[in-house]
């Protein structure tokens, strides 16, 4: 249970040996190909051989991506829904890139795109199309009921006419305007809320003064628009909407019987993006004339089934392997992957949510996984909880497919749902029924619950100080380990026997010992930090002031308190919830009653869990890797394939899925 340890492995081969020797390690995925242009190496005169041409290929490649992924999210969109539940218990299809790369070279993948694409441009004009027919459909309906066309009016000598609106006003003041003057004749032919629409029509020697009304009454001329009469407009409107619904029907039609080219689709996506990976680390590696240079890091379990692989596809004398120890200066360079047991390795995310330990530290998951453990069942502590925990992620487990991230998370609230239990059987409680036997009371003993969060609070402190003055004693440094860690141990452990001494048990010996012992603690950690200093009146101050802490620790074991805090708030929550339910009448108990204890207690289970995560990640973040973790390190990026739609086969055959 710690960081694995890793080895860098330095490749020389042949340019025509490169792409088969990075289709190998990809297809390992544990090998993480290193920049060698920001190491010693770079600072050569050698160069990444065709960088320009490479970064060509690079941006073709992710164009294509972008074409490809386009047309699955276009086709997607008409393809009948897969339900939620078919999809996770889908198995995705096993690949090598061998096996991808003959299964891609089966169909044409640029004319696949293009063909959606082009039924994607067809879809969208027709929708705008559409759009408009439809917007004139509207404006003609208005006009239904009029028999007029601009050529009508166009080559008359004595009399003209015009089509338009005019907007509403108070008390109809525009159109009662127009009505009223002897220069026009006025037909109305439609009102809405917004304008009158109207057929006008004057004599052609009062144009002049015609126009001059019309203007005063805001008279919008819509005549150029009725090249035929409104009817056998509409008529056309509606036959040309027909067709077009038709076609578009046609095409969806088709849409939705192409499953086989979703599934080509993904395949070429997996293929391309696997290529594109390969190409960007080309850019790492160190090319010369003849030969190229590529380095890397992988675990040092690994080094055999990446010599096995290179044996398979290059002949020995193509290249050259030279495999490593890490310098201590690549401790900041190396990426860190972490090695646990199946119960510690779901706790990874923790450690993870906080940051990865540099290469030289030590995983602090182990550490943390107990305690995270217990505080988190302790703050949901109700035996019901718990059982729909354990049952929802054992099923889940047992009846779905999950990528290896979502296993491990899935693994990791499995778990947690045994404390959950335990605690609930400890505080008797089932969904906030008291059971028969109750070990604790949520009502009469939060005082013990009380000091049982600050007993574990302490337990928790003592380890990360512990574990700080191990890691100081181990980097040599002797006075820091007293100072920031053994010192502290000794104050807070003489406190607690003194505290016991004089208020539980009375006994003036120990109170004494605790006294002393934390007078002694007090007196090593100025001792240390003046050691430490050259001007001992300086290190005397930082040690007065590192003695300041004190009141920082009792904030810390303060912090615990939310053990009770929490445990005890659900439990009452629950408890409320049900003398709520209690207080409906028996019928109505066993109808609406049911609903509502479904919906409450599921809200209370999710503020509750939720409350729990949060706050028991933060008794670790905070409380515990303060006092002795720094972090920092780089997370392992293997060279790999995306893994969206298919599982790559490893000739690597560890265990990869983490389950149950």
């Amino acid at each position: 249970m710690a960081i694995a340890k890793m080895k860098k492995l330095t490749l020389i081969s042949f340019h025509e040996q490169k792409d088969q020797l990075l289709k190998s390690i990809q297809e390992l995925q544990n090998l993480e190909v290193v920049d060698l242009h920001s190491t010693e190496l770079g600072d050569l005169e050698i160069s990444t051989n065709d960088v320009d041409q490479l970064q060509t290929t690079i941006k073709q490649c992710e164009t294509q991506i972008d074409q490809i992924e386009s047309a699955i999210n276009f086709l997607q969109s008409h393809l009948p829904e897969t339900s939620l539940l078919k999809k996770l218990r889908t198995e995705k299809q096993v690949f090598t890139l061998e096996s991808l790369s003959a299964e891609v070279a089966k169909f044409s993948t640029k004319e696949l795109v293009n063909h959606l694409l082009t039924k994607q441009i067809e879809l969208e004009k027709i929708e705008e199309r559409r759009q408009k027919l439809t917007e004139e459909e509207v404006f003609f309906e208005h006009w239904n009921k009029l028999s007029f066309s601009k050529k009508d009016v166009q080559n008359a000598k004595y009399i003209t006419g015009s089509v338009g609106t005019v907007p509403q006003h108070i008390q109809n003041q525009y159109i009662n305007q127009l009505k009223e003057t002897d220069l026009l004749f006025v037909e109305e032919v439609y009102q809405n809320k917004d304008e009158h629409g109207v057929f006008i029509s004057y004599d052609l020697k009062n144009e002049e003064e015609a126009q001059h009304i019309l203007n005063e009454c805001h008279f919008d001329d819509l005549t150029t628009n009725f090249v035929e009469n409104p009817s056998v407009a509409l008529k056309k409107l509606k036959h040309e909407l027909a067709e077009l619904q038709t076609t578009k029907e046609k095409i969806i039609s088709k849409l939705e019987k192409m499953t086989t080219e979703e599934w080509q689709l993904m395949l070429a996506d997996e293929y391309n993006k696997a290529v594109l990976e390969r190409e960007k680390s080309k850019l790492l590696i160190i090319d010369e004339k003849h030969l190229f240079v590529m380095e890397g890091w992988l675990e040092e379990v690994e080094v055999q089934s990446v010599k096995q692989a290179l044996n398979k596809s290059l002949n020995s004398h193509d290249y050259s392997v030279l495999v490593e120890e890490v310098r201590e200066e690549d401790y900041d360079r190396v990426p860190t992957v972490l090695k646990n047991n199946g119960f510690v390795a779901p706790f990874e995310n923790i450690t993870e949510m906080y940051n990865l330990p540099k290469y030289n530290e030590i995983d602090p998951t182990p550490y943390l996984a107990p305690f995270y453990f217990v505080f988190f069942g302790m703050m949901v502590a109700d035996l019901g909880y718990g059982l729909l925990l354990f049952l929802a992620t054992f099923l889940a487990f047992k009846l779905f497919n999950f990528d290896s991230t979502m296993k491990k998370n899935l693994k990791f609230f499995h778990l947690i749902s045994y404390p959950t239990m335990i605690w609930g059987l400890i505080y008797g409680s089932f969904f906030g029924f008291e059971l028969p036997f109750v070990l604790l009371s949520t009502i009469d003993d939060v005082i013990t619950i009380l000091v049982i969060s600050v007993v574990f609070g302490l337990i928790h402190i003592f380890v990360a100080l512990g574990l700080n003055t191990y890691l100081k004693l181990r980097d040599g440094d002797k006075y820091g380990s007293v100072a920031d860690g053994f010192g502290w141990i000794m104050i807070l452990l003489g406190l607690i026997i003194l505290l016991v001494g004089s208020m539980l048990i009375n006994n003036q010996l120990l109170s004494q010992i605790g006294g002393g012992l934390a007078i002694l603690g007090v007196l090593s950690i100025l001792g240390a930090t003046m050691l430490a200093s050259k001007n001992k009146a300086l290190g005397l101050g930082l040690g007065v002031y590192n003695l300041y802490g004190v009141t920082g620790y009792i904030g810390d074991i303060v912090s615990y308190s939310r053990l009770m805090a929490l445990g005890v708030s659900g439990a009452s929550i629950a408890l409320a919830f049900n003398m709520i339910i209690g207080f409906i009448p028996p019928i109505g108990r066993f109808t609406i009653g049911i609903v509502l204890f479904v919906a409450l207690h599921a809200l209370n289970l999710g503020l509750t869990m939720l409350s729990a995560y949060v706050h028991g990640a933060r008794l670790i973040l905070v409380e515990f890797f303060g006092k002795f973790y720094e972090g920092g390190g780089k997370a392992f990026k293997p060279l790999k394939a995306s893994e969206k739609y298919i599982q790559l086969k490893s000739k690597n055959e560890r265990l990869r899925d983490g389950g149950i």
